[in-house]
C-alpha cells in the first residue's frame, strides 16, 4: 500500500526546497555530533515516538506517505548504538576482570603447592643430612642418600615435579610463580642427589692388621684392604692361581 503511494506521487526538481528533509538532516548531525563527544553524559537508551510517515510535496499539492510502522529516527538511532557501545564495553571490562581473578587462582594454587613440597622436601633432606654427618664412615652423600628421611623427601620431589608436569599439560603454558619455580628447581637437585649417592657408593675398606698374614681368599675380588702395620692400601684379585693382594700404588 506504502510503494504504491510513493509510486504514484509526482515528485519535484532537484531545486525543490524540503524544509522538513532538511530539518532531518540537521538533526541527524547534531545527533552524530553528540554522540562523537567523549565527555557526553551516559544515559539509559529511552525509545522516542518514531516517525510514522513522510510528508512530500508535489504538482497536486503535499501529500502525507504513512509507514506501516513506526521508524526511528536518526536521533534514536544514535543513542541506541551508544546504548549498545557502552554495553559492550562494560562486558568487555567483566570478562577482562574474570580472566585477570581466573589467572590469579592459578598461580595461587601453584604457589601454595610449591611452599608445602619446599617445606617438607626441605625439611626432610636436613634431617638426612644431620643424620648423615654423625656417622663416622662412609662416603657423606652415600649415607645421606641411605637415610629413610631422605627418601621420603625424594617422594615429595617426585610429587611436586610430577604435579607441574600434570599442570603443565592442563593448562598448556608453564605457570611462573616464585615458589612454584623454587620447588621444581629443588625437587630436580634433590632427586639427582639421591639418585648419584645411591648409585655410587664406595666399596667398604677391609682393614687388616698385616697383608702377608691374611687370607686373600677370604675376601671377594675388588675388595680394598687397609694394611695396618704398612699403612698402604691393597686390593683384592682374582687369578686362576686364587686371589692376591694387590697394592694400588
Amino acid at each position: 500500500m506504502a510503494e504504491e503511494m510513493i509510486e504514484s506521487v509526482p515528485w519535484e526538481s532537484e531545486e525543490a526546497e524540503y524544509p522538513e528533509a532538511e530539518d532531518a538532516i540537521a538533526e541527524a548531525e547534531d545527533s552524530t555530533e553528540d554522540y562523537r563527544r567523549p565527555r557526553r553524559p551516559r544515559r539509559a537508551f529511552q525509545r522516542a515516538v518514531g516517525v510514522q510517515g513522510l510528508t512530500l510535496r508535489g504538482r497536486d499539492g503535499i501529500r502525507s506517505v504513512q509507514f506501516p510502522s513506526k521508524l526511528a529516527t536518526v536521533a534514536e538511532t544514535n543513542r541506541g548504538l551508544a546504548s549498545q557501545e557502552l554495553a559492550r564495553r562494560g562486558l568487555d571490562d567483566r570478562l577482562d576482570r574474570l580472566e585477570l581473578r581466573f589467572r590469579g587462582e592459578k598461580k595461587k594454587d601453584v604457589a601454595t603447592t610449591g611452599a608445602v613440597a619446599l617445606a617438607i622436601g626441605g625439611g626432610l633432606s636436613a634431617i638426612g643430612a644431620f643424620q648423615a654427618a654423625n656417622q663416622p664412615s662412609g662416603s657423606a652423600l652415600s649415607n645421606w642418600s641411605s637415610q629413610e628421611v631422605t627418601k621420603m623427601a625424594a617422594v615429595v620431589s617426585v610429587t611436586q615435579l610430577a604435579t607441574s608436569g600434570a599442570k603443565l599439560a592442563f593448562n598448556g603454558r608453564y605457570i611462573r610463580s616464585g615458589f612454584g619455580i623454587a620447588a621444581d628447581v629443588f625437587s630436580v637437585v634433590q632427586i639427582a642427589l639421591f639418585t648419584f649417592g645411591t648409585l655410587h657408593r664406595p666399596a667398604t675398606v677391609q682393614a687388616v692388621p698385616d697383608v702377608k698374614a691374611a687370607n686373600a681368599a677370604s675376601f671377594a675380588a675388588g675388595t680394598p684392604i687397609y694394611d695396618e702395620r704398612t699403612r698402604k692400601m691393597f686390593v683384592v684379585i682374582q687369578t686362576s692361581s686364587g686371589n692376591f693382594f694387590a697394592p694400588t700404588t
